[in-house]
């Protein structure tokens, strides 16, 4: 068997790559898939078990120990074809720990996967160790450990399943933050005893999913509109324009109000987490691949203005990946009483690559920027739009480096709006 990839430097190529799955594939012939196995990389030594799925993020991620030339611990048997004495880890075998990783419920563990490989990539593949302790995967361990700990001894439900489920419900059911720290206190209560990582709070939920990355970044805008506290102006306490003060609760002891806060959700993560899922990512190909182009208009692509924008811009048709992307915007009343004059003003952002039963779904239009109340921003909607904007300027010029989970291959996606309504 070529063991030669074990001594590769490049964790991210594919020789690499290809040689873990062949030692996973070799692993699980032996150990049976339902079952956890010895993690040879450099920090387990063996020392653990783990699922198949976590331990190709550990080879990955941190290694294979180079000294591990017979897989003994995987059931291949050493030069002397002696049986191997199973003594020094027939407690780690007898331990249960197989029995630690649960079964995939809802896809967590998968999705974790692909959260880590899309969050590791980086332009420079000799700076990979470097990627990994950037922010958005810092904390993967601790996603995994949720993903495996039970609320409760004999719970089918893992930390990281119940939570999301418990804050589906508040969102669907539209609970609030208070009711939902009520119920999540009487099931607590009803607990005989339960995991001490357990979040029992919406604060320390969020907190939770934000290592997700479904989080969003708050950022300050002028009392009339005219400048967002951003990047160059960030450290301003008031407007160069207007001269308003960037608060409206100062008191010089730490507490501070802004008059306004914009709700922005970054785009490019939400790009490349649609190719980092092996669901998605083939859905995202569907207008170059499946559409059937005879003369019918069923999808965007089949409009003229996608075929003359790919006359236009060859380079940018050539490649199906390419994201092309609708932007849309209105006011509502957030507070459900039209008589209230308020206005809120999302910006939601869909991608036409997908299917036509897909592209338009809830699920696929995507919240990038929430422009505070209460009259509606008018003409200084550019002032709110900028930090999109700007990703969109690097998405369209150079691009973003993306893990494409389909063939296990990177490519630099690039993003342009199509139209916007």
């Amino acid at each position: 068997m070529d063991k030669s990839w074990m001594t590769s430097r490049n964790r991210m190529s594919s020789q690499y790559r290809e040689g873990v799955d062949s030692f996973l594939e070799f692993a699980t012939k032996n150990v049976g898939p339902e079952l956890a196995i010895c993690c040879p990389c450099v920090n387990c030594l063996n020392g653990k078990k783990h699922s198949c799925a976590l331990v190709k993020i550990h080879l990955i991620r941190f290694g294979i120990s180079k000294n591990y030339k017979t897989w003994n611990y995987h059931g291949e048997q050493f030069p002397s074809c002696q049986p191997t004495d199973n003594h020094d880890t027939g407690e780690i075998v007898g331990s249960g720990l197989a029995g630690l990783f649960p079964e995939n419920e809802d896809q967590l563990p998968e999705m974790l996967e692909e959260i880590f490989m899309g969050g590791v990539l980086d332009d420079d593949i000799d700076e990979l160790p470097a990627a990994f302790e950037r922010e958005d995967v810092r904390n993967f361990d601790k996603l995994f450990e949720d993903a495996q700990r039970k609320v409760f001894p004999g719970s089918n439900s893992t930390i990281l399943s119940f939570i999301v489920k418990m804050l589906h419900t508040k969102v669907h059911g539209k609970l609030s933050n208070h009711a939902f720290d009520m119920m999540m206190q009487v099931i607590k209560s009803l607990l005989p005893v339960y995991d001490e990582f357990v979040p029992w709070n919406i604060r320390e939920a969020k907190k939770l999913l934000r290592d997700l990355g479904l989080g969003y970044v708050r950022i300050d805008a002028c009392k009339y509109d005219c400048i967002l506290f951003w990047k160059e102006n960030a450290n301003l306490e008031n407007c160069p324009r207007c001269k308003e003060s960037r608060y409206k609760v100062n008191d010089g002891k730490g507490k501070k109000i802004p008059h306004k806060i914009l709700r922005y959700f970054p785009l490019i993560p939400r790009l490349k987490r649609l190719y980092g899922s092996k669901k998605t990512c083939n859905d995202m190909k569907w207008h170059k691949e499946k559409r059937v182009d005879d003369g019918v208009l069923r999808h965007p692509a089949d409009g003229e203005e996608w075929k003359n924008f790919d006359v236009r811009y060859p380079t940018f048709a050539a490649d199906p990946r390419n994201v092309r992307l609708g932007l849309a915007t209105d006011g509502f009343n957030p507070f459900g009483n039209m008589s209230t004059s308020y206005s809120v003003w999302p910006i939601i952002v869909m991608p036409y690559n997908l299917p036509p039963w897909k592209c338009m779904k809830e699920p696929f239009c995507m919240m990038s920027l929430l422009i505070p109340g209460r009259h509606a921003p008018g003409r200084d909607i550019d002032v709110y739009l900028r930090p999109l904007i700007d990703e969109l300027k690097e998405l369209w010029e150079d691009g973003v480096q993306t893990y494409d989970a389909s063939n296990g291959e990177f490519f630099r996606m690039h993003a342009a709006v199509m139209c916007d309504y």
